[in-house]
């Protein structure tokens, strides 16, 4: 998951959730594999305290069963073999119970720390991991020493512990031999669920040490350094750059599209200078006027520019252009508190597009609109 060209020096930060995710996604979770052992042999001791009597019981119904002597088998040999497969299955049945809680004790044994993990991605062919040098370098890395130590202390430990009771209960064992096949059947029952109950205790302490020691080494190998986190946050929202090239192309397009919707407005209000707000209005289609465009600054010269050139009639009314660019937007109808004024402006522009110079008197210009003063962001504060 690292970086090839980042070095284990430089990644002292803790591992993000999306990196914890994509190392699960590659198989890669914390495994204790003393934990499944310790696990697997609990649940062996828990099937001889419970099973145990049964089990021994029907095996010993079973040997008797195979040394029962019949002669036929001695005259039709297939005979022989089909109560030897028959003998075998049975075993298989009586002990199917234990086998079964042992594989799903070492399954979830083999679950801890770091849960269940499906990882489609792990079962296919890594074939970096066959290359001969790879796996040397695997074999003699400092992890692959310290697990290799720490299996050796425990074979050792398991080792003097089974010496040791070996030691101890041999007169024991040697005793069988002298007992009936029921009470040697009932020591060696008793024996065996001791043996296990010191080989459980053993092994549930090293997996309560090695537990905690291979989360912290899992999430130890996957820590991440400054510039891998920083890129990992570039590609969670976005390289900042792209972003803004985003953005620049965004504004251009939508400027592109108010210029060329301005040949299609009534009216062009303007600042003079700082603001233009290009208006439409259709009373069949339309409840209200709509900003087809606005602008300040550079775009507002344009817009009055494109407004000139298409024929389109300007007018300069300060309070209503700088309310009109505050509160309104591209392509939605204009605020309630501003149809009273507006409505003056269509009046004087359906009025200027049908006078006839040289017939009759000019319309004039309205000047007091009556602007909402809450509305106007000039305006002078009451």
């Amino acid at each position: 998951m690292a970086s090839e060209d980042t070095s284990r020096d430089d990644r002292h930060l803790p591992a993000t959730e999306k990196r914890l995710r994509d190392a699960a996604q590659d198989g890669q979770v914390a495994r204790s594999r003393d934990a499944a052992h310790a696990f697997v042999m609990v649940a062996a001791l828990m099937a001889i305290s419970y099973m145990g009597p049964k089990l021994a019981d029907d095996l010993l119904q079973l040997t008797r069963q195979a040394l029962a002597l019949n002669p036929a088998k001695f005259q039709r040999p297939e005979l022989m073999m089909a109560q030897l497969l028959d003998l075998g299955a049975q075993a298989l049945w009586f002990s199917a119970p234990m086998m079964a809680l042992m594989a799903a004790a070492g399954a979830i044994g083999s679950m801890l720390p770091g849960g269940f993990n499906w990882a489609p991605k792990a079962a296919g062919i890594n074939w970096g991991k066959l290359s001969p040098m790879a796996g040397f370098g695997r074999i003699f890395s400092g992890q692959s020493v310290i697990e290799l130590s720490k299996l050796v202390i425990v074979a050792l430990a398991l080792l003097v512990l089974g010496l040791w009771y070996a030691v101890k209960r041999l007169p024991d064992v040697a005793a069988l031999g002298e007992q009936t096949i029921i009470a040697s059947s009932t020591a060696s029952l008793a024996a065996t669920h001791s043996v296990l109950g010191w080989l459980a205790g053993a092994l549930f302490l090293v997996a309560t040490i090695d537990l905690p020691w291979q989360w912290f080494r899992h999430r130890d190998n996957l820590k991440m350094s400054h510039q891998e986190q920083r890129q990992e946050a570039k590609e969670a929202e976005g390289d900042p750059q792209m972003k803004g090239r985003i953005r620049s192309k965004q504004r251009e397009m939508s400027r592109s599209r108010m210029l060329a919707a301005v040949p299609s407005a009534d009216v062009v209000i303007t600042n003079p200078t700082h603001f233009s707000v290009a208006l439409r209005y259709d009373p069949e289609n339309m409840v209200a006027p709509r900003v087809v465009a606005k602008g300040a600054d550079e775009l507002a010269f344009r817009i009055r520019e494109v407004a000139r050139e298409s024929g389109v009639v300007l007018m300069e009314a300060p309070p209503l252009a700088r309310a009109l660019y505050k509160h309104s937007e591209v392509d939605s109808e204009i605020p309630a508190a501003l149809f009273g004024a507006v409505a003056q402006v269509l009046a004087y522009v359906y009025q200027l597009r049908q006078f006839v110079p040289g017939l009759g008197k000019a319309p004039e210009e309205p000047k007091d609109l009556g602007v909402p003063l809450d509305l106007d962001p000039g305006a002078p504060s009451a």
